[in-house]
């Protein structure tokens, strides 16, 4: 019996002009996909502190969360989640994936880039309100 989808939250994390991608590793189930980094919300957080704790733990980068930017959600064949997302600053540009391959890209060359579906749909929700970065 399904439960409902896991919650699950992403961060766009701006750094000067420049927003994170992180590439899925090998042996994950969307692996070599494109995504914003994040996580699932853990018993007891809110969505900003599981965002802190997520990107702390898989990257070693300091942010502040700032507004929510929207949210879709995806069945995949492994998982249904419901995907927030919300506008980051990271206060500094070295990131040390612990968890796959990162890098920090225009928002205008977000689409070059082989995103997950789940962030591909997000994407197309949130890409307007941040064609003014």
């Amino acid at each position: 019996m399904d439960k409902g989808p896991i919650d699950v939250v992403a961060g766009v994390i701006f750094h000067r002009d420049r927003l994170l991608l992180h590439q899925r590793k090998k042996g994950d189930a969307l692996e070599g996909t494109w995504e914003f980094p994040g996580g699932k919300i853990e018993a007891g957080e809110n969505p900003g502190m599981a965002l802190k704790r997520e990107i702390m733990e898989e990257m070693g980068l300091k942010i502040t969360v700032r507004e929510r930017l929207g949210e879709v959600i995806h069945r995949y064949p492994h998982i249904h989640i419901r995907l927030v997302a919300y506008r980051a600053l990271a206060s500094q540009g070295e990131v040390e994936s612990r968890e796959g391959k990162c890098c920090w890209v225009h928002p205008r060359d977000v689409e070059k880039f082989q995103l997950s579906p789940a962030d591909q749909r997000l994407w197309q929700l949130i890409k307007d309100a941040l064609a003014t970065e």
